[in-house]
């Protein structure tokens, strides 16, 4: 957990799956034991390797270890693991742009974390769950309840992976023509960030800033400098999911500048490297900037000769 949150998703992978393997390999009574930190650790390390290969482009793989922790948890079927399992649930298809399915995870973790007394799952899914609704009905009405439900998270002492809440939460923001308000979420997101080294999250933090700015008429250099930033960012973490999206935005920002032959040299690489996942917003939205921008230089090309 600690080397995911600090962006290094490769040492994470390593150590995660080596996690798994001795556990599955572990006799059922260590298995059993092990729930005392909280939650079943086999449902614990599935979940975390389906962010871990979320990030790493693996997305359909990232699904299938997440469905593998849900069947467990529902066999173990220890209340705290529930929660647990859902609440993550949540976060990785509202990562990949779904919210109908995040928002019928985060209800779930919330109910039976409301019935149990799990403070800390009742505040996470209620952020979750008000981001979900917003992002379906394309209002901003339903996010107090996602601020009511940060604010008393911090309140409680709490910090580790509040970046994703604001990260879903300012996306949200955008989505609703709501630059102002998502720019301060991100500022306050990347403060984090600096102040705790929280990184898995940080190229998209830099794309979504730079979305804002163009939508509140920042100057041409500024937003691409936080698109490269983002680039270059998740890159150095090898982060393929976040790549996947800066590429396309800073492909779609050249592509409107007029720089197409640049647009399609940086998108097509990032995009073929996909073998998965082609069902994702994020992949349609590349594949149909792709092929307008092959489309449009076959067309040039033609012209020319």
């Amino acid at each position: 957990m600690i080397l995911f949150f600090l962006g290094r998703f490769v040492d994470a992978r390593e150590v995660i799956e080596r996690a798994s393997e001795l556990f599955t390999t572990s006799q059922e009574s260590e298995q059993i034991a092990a729930r005392a930190v909280g939650q079943d650790a086999g449902v614990a390390i599935l979940a975390f390797i389906s962010w871990v290969l979320w990030m790493l482009g693996d997305v359909d793989a990232a699904v299938t270890r997440m469905a593998a922790a849900l069947e467990r948890a529902d066999a173990v079927h220890d209340a705290h693991t529930q929660a647990f399992a859902w609440y993550y649930a949540s976060v990785l298809h509202a990562l990949r742009g779904e919210p109908a399915i995040a928002k019928a995870y985060a209800e779930r973790c919330h109910a039976i974390s409301e019935q149990r007394g799990f403070h800390q799952w009742i505040r996470l899914s209620s952020a979750i769950r008000g981001v979900c609704k917003a992002t379906l009905e394309a209002s901003a009405s339903r996010l107090d309840e996602v601020e009511a439900a940060l604010d008393d998270y911090q309140r409680a002492g709490y910090q580790l992976g509040i970046t994703a809440q604001f990260t879903l939460l300012s996306s949200t923001l955008l989505l609703c023509n709501e630059p102002e308000a998502a720019r301060e979420r991100i500022n306050r997101a990347l403060s984090i960030v600096i102040r705790n080294d929280e990184r898995y999250l940080e190229a998209e933090l830099y794309r979504l800033k730079a979305r804002a700015l163009l939508m509140h008429g920042a100057t041409d250099a500024e937003v691409e400098s936080l698109l490269d930033q983002a680039l270059q960012t998740a890159r150095s973490q090898q982060a393929r999911s976040l790549e996947l999206r800066a590429a396309t935005d800073l492909a779609k920002f050249w592509m409107h500048q007029g720089k197409r032959a640049e647009a399609l040299n940086l998108l097509g690489p990032v995009y073929a490297r996909f073998t998965e996942g082609f069902n994702t917003q994020d992949f349609k939205n590349a594949k149909t900037l792709f092929a307008e921008l092959y489309d449009v230089g076959i067309s040039q090309a033609n012209n020319l000769t």
